[in-house]
């Protein structure tokens, strides 16, 4: 989003971070945006950060990211002449409109997800206390997403689905469905040669996940896929392995890489050496808001990936994307994947599907004219991508 929006405006980005980051990672970001402002919210607060949020009314989410520094640096970046436009990334960064000193002449507030869903989403899954916090804070988070409506010009989400559900939440309002695009240049089977990542090959066949693992979806999904599906599997095909790839494993998915078939790898800089080593991909989430980057990610790389009904909603390309609900269907998948001739159709399929519709110049355009910023050259972003996957 910011190597496009850099084509068509100087932009301005301001986020926060909940980890260290290396002057590169800052640098890099510095390509496209003239300046950069990042802001480090300590892990150990977060919990009272969350707690403070609650006490002044706001949602826990939009506590726990709340910078008084970043705070500050958008009262400076918007105490002149108004700037032609802001985005802000995502409900939880909803509070720094009101640093505004004089709001940006076009307002654009991308949701990606029902962020309000989600919380009751999760409510299903849990009782007692923290069942009443979850859906206490899906009604603090639904009034945060009707305020941002009326203060914003335009409202976008991830998804059709996502746009119909919003509507669904908040009657008389409306949203955008602006997509995710992936980079196919990146993602792509011959981004890598394969010595470099063929030493990664361990299983037959060999399955990847990527996300965050501390992720309450992510961790809900791979349990019950490796504790429902997984053994199926196994049973099969001896020989089968799933790499668990991201950062912050939660002592549950700990857990699981001491399970037969299973191999914890964590975080790793790169994640496509575990992609292309892997037959496929899985999202086996039973919670999902919006479209997964790690499906994008991996069908772009020419990996066929097998998802529940939740994971796969919202993505338009369904070539090498295997829905499979029961472990039945599971292994069936699997099994049909196994024929030489069924997984390189596949693995064509999915590449070639992403390339055609989800190209990020094309995802992306429907912004420009949200933010009147056709043939303008200046544009203040406001907006912080926080990890989500």
């Amino acid at each position: 989003m910011l190597r496009f929006l850099s084509q068509h405006a100087e932009v301005l980005l301001g986020c926060v971070a909940d980890e260290p980051w290396e002057p590169e990672h800052e640098e890099a970001l510095k390509q496209f945006c003239s300046q950069v402002s990042i802001h480090r919210l300590p892990p150990r607060g977060r919990w009272i950060r969350a707690a403070a949020g609650l006490a002044t009314g706001r949602s826990a989410t939009a506590g726990a990211f709340y910078s008084r520094s970043l705070a500050q640096q958008v009262k400076q970046w918007t105490s002149g002449d108004p700037l032609d436009a802001a985005i802000i990334y995502c409900s939880s960064m909803g509070s720094y409109c009101k640093a505004f000193q004089t709001r940006p002449q076009r307002v654009l507030v991308d949701l990606v997800d029902v962020d309000s869903q989600k919380w009751i989403d999760y409510s299903h899954s849990t009782r007692g206390f923290k069942r009443w916090l979850y859906l206490h804070e899906a009604g603090r988070v639904r009034h945060l997403e009707r305020r941002l409506s009326v203060e914003a010009d335009a409202v976008s989400v991830v998804s059709p689905d996502e746009a119909e559900l919003y509507r669904v939440h908040h009657a008389g309002m409306d949203a955008h469905a602006i997509s995710n695009g992936v980079d196919h240049d990146y993602f792509a089977p011959d981004a890598l040669h394969q010595d470099h990542w063929s030493a990664h090959r361990h299983g037959e066949p060999q399955m990847v996940f990527v996300g965050v693992l501390d992720y309450l979806p992510n961790v809900q999904g791979l349990q019950w896929f490796c504790e429902t599906v997984l053994p199926q599997i196994i049973r099969e095909f001896p020989g089968a392995l799933l790499e668990i790839v991201g950062r912050r494993p939660a002592p549950a998915v700990r857990e699981l890489g001491r399970m037969p078939g299973v191999r914890l790898v964590g975080e790793v800089a790169d994640v496509r050496p575990h992609v292309l080593a892997a037959d496929l991909a899985i999202a086996p989430l039973q919670i999902a808001r919006g479209i997964q980057n790690k499906v994008l990610e991996a069908l772009a790389c020419g990996r066929p990936v097998i998802a529940t009904p939740e994971a796969a909603t919202g993505i338009e390309s369904r070539g090498g994307l295997f829905v499979a609900e029961s472990p039945s269907e599971w292994l069936a998948a699997i099994q049909r994947l196994r024929c030489e001739h069924q997984n390189a159709a596949a693995q064509h399929s999915a590449r070639h599907g992403i390339i055609d519709q989800y190209s990020w110049e094309a995802r992306l355009s429907p912004i420009l004219e949200m933010l009147e910023l056709n043939g303008k050259n200046r544009l203040a972003n406001e907006g912080w991508r926080i990890a989500v996957d």
